[in-house]
Formats: structure tokens, C-alpha cells, sequence
């Protein structure tokens, strides 16, 4: 059976890059405020997930929502923050509840626990602790979640992305601040993939998603253990390959 998925936020870095690896895995219905570049021939609707009339019938018929869709600047403004990560994440939850949706995978953010110091390994079990109001809202999403799973009974994975960057970028580069977080595109799209397709009675959970790098400063143990999910870069051994550092 293909799986039914509304993707939203289908017009950014990571949204784009999961639909263009898994098109023909998945029936894809694509949704943000701006066109996608390339939607491979699959419906695309404009909408602002703010407005819940706007969106509500996009979630009918859906297996599963990937909430990608979100102002994802750390420094983003609370003017901004409130219709595009608070309002919009309820509206999205909501939605799926009153469509009898299967799943929500919600991308969270490694910011949702970014106040640890560096050299502490981040377990799922610790209270979560933001620094700045985009994490504040991320930790929103992860509450919303788990209401909706303990009250609806919707299956709702929250995702604490690492810093995802392509394999060429910069920032993999053995002097760079944010090289122990590093999530390549390419494996972020397998973690997506591994949340979609686990265990339908797989209710909550808050997984950390890194690559397979020499030190995570996340702990992965209950994404490899419950999601299946199995990294396949280092972000140090391919900053060691180009040489620099």
C-alpha cells in the first residue's frame, strides 16, 4: 500500500529534497505559501497554514502529515514566530485530528534542548531547555504532540533535527562550532522515512535526528532503537576527506 502524505513547508531546503528522494515511494500532496521549483507533477496547493479554514480539507484522505512547514531562523521574530510556528502547528495538529489522519511527524529541533552545554550527550529523557524563542517553539509542537497522541489517540513523532546542511557544505568542516550536529540532507530524509513507515501503534516520541557523526552531541539511542533509523554520514569523516580543518 502507498502511503497518503501532505507534506508542508514542500518549497523548503528540507521538504524539497524529501519529496524529490522518495516520489515514487510515497503519493505525495505538497503544500506552502510559496511554489515549490519543481512539484514532479504532483498537486500542489498554495496555502497559509495559519488559516485553518484555508487548509483544513488538504488533510482528508491523508495517512500521514510531515510538518515541515515553519520560520526556521533561530533569530526569528515573535511577530513571526506566532502565526508561523505556534498558530501553525496547532492548525496543522488539529486538522489531522478532525481528517482521521494515521500520523503527524513533526519537525522538531535539536534547539528544543540547545541551552545543554556542548560536551553533555542530550538524552530524550531531559527536560527540554531552549535558548531562544524559535527552540520555545519547537517545544510547543513537542507539547502539542504529545496531547494529541495521550487525548486523540493520533500517532504524533516529533523529529529534533541537527543542523542539516547538504553533503558540500561549509559548516562540515572539522573547525566549524556546529560540526557534532551536523544532519545531512540525505539523512534526514531517511530519518523522515523511518517516522513515516514505523509501527502503527507507535503513539509518541520525541527521537534526535543526527548523522552518524564520531560524536553526537544528541544521543541516538531511541531513534536507531524504535525508529529503525540508520545514519549512513560522518560528518567528521567527510570534513577529514576534504582535507580542511
Amino acid at each position: 500500500m502507498t502511503r497518503a502524505l501532505l507534506l508542508t513547508g514542500a518549497a523548503g531546503k528540507i521538504g524539497g529534497f524529501f519529496h524529490s528522494v522518495y516520489a515514487d515511494r510515497y503519493d505525495f500532496l505538497l503544500t506552502d505559501i510559496v511554489e515549490p521549483t519543481d512539484t514532479r507533477g504532483v498537486p500542489f496547493f498554495q496555502a497559509d497554514l495559519s488559516d485553518f479554514d484555508a487548509i483544513r480539507s488538504l488533510f482528508d484522505g491523508v495517512d500521514t502529515v510531515i510538518h515541515l512547514g515553519a520560520d526556521p531562523n533561530m533569530d526569528a521574530t515573535w511577530e513571526s514566530l506566532l502565526p508561523n510556528n505556534v498558530i501553525a502547528t496547532y492548525n496543522v495538529f488539529e486538522a489531522a485530528c478532525q481528517a482521521g489522519c494515521r500520523r503527524v511527524v513533526y519537525a522538531s529541533s535539536i534547539n528544543a534542548v540547545f541551552g545543554y552545554p556542548p560536551e553533555k550527550q542530550v538524552h530524550t529523557n531531559l527536560p527540554v531547555f531552549p535558548v531562544n524563542l524559535y527552540g520555545a517553539t519547537k517545544c510547543w509542537g513537542e507539547a502539542l504532540a504529545r496531547y494529541y497522541s495521550a487525548t486523540h489517540r493520533l500517532s504524533c513523532l516529533c523529529l529534533r533535527f541537527g543542523a542539516v546542511q547538504a553533503r558540500d557544505s561549509e559548516w562540515i568542516h572539522l573547525d566549524h562550532e556546529y560540526i557534532d550536529i551536523i544532519q545531512t540532507l540525505d539523512d534526514t530524509a531517511r530519518l523522515i522515512a523511518a517516522a513515516i513507515d514505523a509501527d502503527d501503534d507507535l503513539l509518541f516520541g520525541n527521537f534526535h535526528g543526527l548523522s552518524d557523526n564520531r560524536y553526537k552531541r544528541l544521543d541516538m539511542t531511541d531513534t536507531k532503537a524504535i525508529l529503525d533509523y540508520t545514519p549512513q554520514d560522518d560528518s567528521f569523516e567527510m570534513a577529514r576527506k576534504r582535507g580542511n580543518g
